[in-house]
């Protein structure tokens, strides 16, 4: 198997992603939610007003409206890693780095719709629950740059879609 077919094999078999945003201060905060995947490198995530991650995401969001030139410089980083069961040494923990660009999805879009169908078949029947919830907010991740750790000395970057067309990370 190639390291781009393990990469995508550990990419598919996710569910949750660990994202760190900034909230207005420049404090981080770090969260994890669910997410669903596209094959053309986006996340979606369904976030709820409550969770500080979605608020901070909203006045990014805002930002980047008010002033178009931010839009390349102001990402949310996100992290996708193996259990801890599943490796036998930390330090050499399965792991994909995202580097993610939001944009938000309005509920009355044909996509909307059909993403959350698809959040429903992933993670059941809470969804419908959640979409008859006004706080709840569906927001794509689209993925930049990012990275992938196999194990030790198996490190690799990529552009754009994860896993595809990954580098070796070498020493400088």
């Amino acid at each position: 198997m190639t390291n781009q077919q393990q990469c995508q094999d550990f990419w598919q078999a996710r569910r949750s992603i660990i994202l760190s945003t900034m909230n207005l201060e420049g404090v981080s905060e770090t969260s994890v939610t669910p997410f669903i995947a596209n094959d053309e490198g986006c996340l979606y995530v369904f976030i709820s007003e409550l969770a500080q991650h979605t608020k901070n995401i909203l006045s990014l969001l805002n930002a980047l409206s008010d002033d178009s030139n931010q839009s390349d410089c102001q990402r949310i980083s996100g992290l996708i890693m193996a259990d801890e069961s599943e490796n036998e040494q930390a330090f050499a923990r399965e792991r994909l780095t995202l580097q993610l660009l939001p944009s938000e999805i309005v509920r009355e879009s044909e996509m909307f719709s059909m993403l959350m169908t698809r959040f429903e078949q992933t993670f059941g029947e809470v969804i419908p629950l959640l979409v008859s919830l006004p706080d709840f907010h569906l927001i794509q991740l689209k993925v930049i740059k990012g990275g992938y750790v196999k194990g030790f000395g198996q490190a690799f970057t990529f552009e754009g879609c994860p896993c595809h067309n990954l580098e070796p990370v070498r020493r400088a």
